[in-house]
């Protein structure tokens, strides 16, 4: 790593229901370490939280509340099934999250995290209409039938048209997004010597804590990742990462943080026409 300029890691959290294909929400019951940790170490942090949950007041809210975590908007229902694709307009899930935000948390919110990471050009303008500062949904990748935004740049930037930043998702590699389902898989050693450049890094609840009930609602193969990943790792691979990445001189920044700070007009400006 570069000693004379650290590499700068975001952690962020998108909270759902469990797996984000459950009707349950029970591994959120069991998160009590994960805030101990994160305020023993002071490690700064971003949540995304569905419009359900925070419709439904759910306690996790109060939890991150407490510990000074800046909140998003992670859609409403989080709908895996049919959330449909990049071409989708999603003003519904957009328009209730931000609604069931402003009703628990009693101001509008400046930033959004799409479920799946599936925006579309409708969601982009709405978004900047409704007078959201900064998205956090892309994925520079391509996942068929879903979205191409492996030509998208891997680096903050402007919406054309919108004054709306776009904070995209870290990579492990050219094809592997920075998210804790892969950290886990091949571990924090790894994942922190892949980690050259700074980064988003995604994080769901269900990473780090399994409910068994819950995964065998999920398809086999999704089940097995999880499986696997738990095995492996969980909660205590994101512990060493963090030291890891630490230790080689990397800093923690917060991202909702980092949006606000930067000046959207400096940014380079990107048309939606450069995905897909």
């Amino acid at each position: 790593m570069d000693t004379e300029k650290p590499i700068r890691i975001c952690l962020t959290v998108d909270v759902e229901s469990d797996y984000g294909r459950s009707d349950r929400y029970d591994i959120l019951d069991r998160v009590a370490p994960f805030f101990e940790w994160l305020g023993r170490e002071n490690v700064p942090l971003t949540a995304f939280v569905t419009g359900r949950l925070l419709e439904r007041g759910h306690a996790i809210i109060d939890s991150f509340q407490s510990a000074g975590v800046p909140i998003g908007v992670h859609g409403f229902e989080h709908s895996t099934e049919n959330f449909g694709t990049m071409n989708t307009s999603h003003a519904d899930e957009i328009q209730r999250g931000v609604e069931a935000y402003v009703k628990r948390i009693g101001r509008a919110p400046v930033g959004y995290r799409a479920p799946l990471g599936i925006v579309s050009r409708n969601d982009i303008e709405l978004l900047g209409k409704l007078g959201l500062r900064y998205d956090a949904s892309i994925f520079p990748v391509r996942r068929p039938g879903r979205f191409d935004f492996s030509a998208l740049p891997r680096t903050p930037f402007r919406w054309e048209g919108t004054g709306l930043v776009e904070m995209p998702f870290g990579m492990l590699t050219r094809s592997v997004p920075a998210g804790m389902s892969f950290i886990n898989l091949i571990g924090a050693p790894a994942a922190a010597r892949l980690l050259r450049q700074s980064a988003v890094v995604d994080i769901h609840f269900h990473n780090l804590f399994t409910h068994t009930p819950s995964m065998r609602g999920l398809p086999a193969g999704l089940r097995m990742m999880y499986l696997a990943g738990a095995w492996m790792n969980g909660f205590p691979c994101l512990q060493s990462l963090v030291s890891k990445l630490r230790n080689a001189g990397a800093v923690f920044g917060c991202l909702e943080t980092d949006a606000l700070a930067l000046q959207a007009d400096a940014l380079p400006s990107v048309n939606f026409d450069r995905a897909g």
